[in-house]
């Protein structure tokens, strides 16, 4: 009985072998060099619409992701590999130097950053924002409420002027935010 116990963990033990070595190393361990967050795909939440009209015209409808809580606001759109044309993240600020704390650290895609005043009023739009770094901390004179984050090429694309370009935006229904 002894011999056939250890003839079947030596067999067992074999198969565990010969079955381990046919994978990659990549099947049980983490490459070291790669950050949790290039395992994350997080995905839109649509919470809202955003209309943007110059004069009396609405030039845009989009969707929008809310980031009103301090750690959506930190993420923003981190590790995320794309974002839909007519989607964007509108970050809503509680005080006026928030908006310098938004920075393209971890970002997968390039964007247009759009600052918005207390009128509603695109104030200045940071054109093709480059992924994966600093952005230049700009003072602005006029206070900042909102930052909508766009795909690059789309400020230009839509007709969004500084100083013309006006938004609005509602919630859904069922947002629970």
């Amino acid at each position: 009985m002894k011999k056939i116990h250890v003839f079947f963990t030596l067999i067992v033990v074999l198969f565990f072998f010969i079955s381990s070595s046919e994978r990659s190393d990549d099947d049980f361990f983490l490459d070291p060099n790669m950050a949790v967050g290039d395992l994350l795909e997080i995905k839109f939440v649509k919470h809202g619409e955003l209309y943007m009209k110059n004069k009396n015209s609405i030039i845009k409808k989009i969707d929008i992701e809310l980031a009103d809580r301090d750690t959506e606001k930190r993420n923003g759109l981190k590790y995320r590999s794309f974002l839909k044309e007519n989607r964007g993240m509108l970050f809503l600020l509680n005080h006026q130097e928030e908006y310098k704390k938004i920075d393209m650290k971890n970002m997968r895609i390039p964007l247009d950053i759009i600052y918005i005043n207390q009128f509603d009023t695109v104030f200045f739009v940071n054109k093709n924002v480059s992924p994966m770094r600093e952005i230049e901390k700009i003072d602005f004179p006029s206070t900042i409420k909102y930052v909508l984050e766009i795909n690059a090429g789309m400020s230009e694309k839509w007709g969004i002027k500084e100083g013309i370009t006006k938004i609005a935006w509602f919630l859904n229904e069922n947002n629970e935010n």
